[in-house]
């Protein structure tokens, strides 16, 4: 199930803006990362302790077995995290902390929302475009749009071929994200880093570009 709606990226750090509970939002941990001038507990202790946010309107916190399910669906929209549990902001919410905390990196932000087509005060599904089918019982809603980079919308897949496609587009973006997970990772000295290019170079040549088995030659490094 895709729960994706836009994928944004503002100070060089990535932010998902998903469909939760019917209603646009963002990790607040994400924005925490982005929003320079935001401490990192900010947001989360204005949610939890400033008297006019409100649970379940302003913000969620999704634990358990929702969690579990958060998860799978951004998996599934070709985003993986790790997570006990999680905060994420509605724009109501938003909206509220900007007003709380009037810096001038949350105006550049709102601005930028703008540009790329959004707006804080568009709080449905409905206002951004969205078409919400049958949702599981932990209230995710599937959006039709996809994720495009840099916030640029990207048209639903209207055939097989498109999903097919689509599908393919998703595989590929995961593939990246774990191949520069897995090339974070190793730590080849000096006197091993000529074997490893010959070593890339030979199962590339015999192999072509098998994306699960080069990852496993990848992880074989890892030291």
């Amino acid at each position: 199930m895709n729960i994706l709606i836009r994928k944004l990226i503002f100070n060089e750090a990535d932010i998902h803006l998903i469909l939760w509970n019917d209603k646009p939002c963002f990790f607040v941990s994400e924005l925490s990362k982005a929003l320079d001038s935001v401490n990192k507990e900010d947001i989360s202790v204005f949610l939890r302790y400033h008297g006019s946010a409100i649970k379940g309107v302003d913000f969620d916190v999704v634990g358990g077995t929702e969690a579990r399910e958060l998860r799978n669906c951004l998996e599934n929209s070709g985003i993986r995290k790790r997570f006990v549990h999680t905060m994420i902001i509605y724009f109501d919410g938003l909206r509220k902390y900007f007003n709380h905390r009037k810096t001038v990196e949350s105006k550049d932000f709102i601005n930028y929302l703008t540009k790329s087509k959004l707006s804080l005060e568009d709080d449905t599904g409905a206002a951004l475009g969205i078409v919400v089918t049958a949702a599981p019982s932990a209230t995710a809603a599937p959006a039709k749009d996809k994720p495009a980079m840099d916030g640029k919308r990207q048209a639903a897949p209207s055939s097989d071929t498109d999903k097919s496609s689509y599908s393919d587009f998703l595989k590929h973006i995961s593939f990246m994200e774990e191949f520069v997970d897995a090339f974070n990772k190793l730590n080849i000295p000096a006197d091993k880093s000529i074997a490893f290019t010959k070593s890339m170079a030979k199962f590339l040549e015999d192999n072509g570009i098998q994306t699960n088995d080069f990852l496993k030659e990848i992880k074989k490094w890892i030291v």
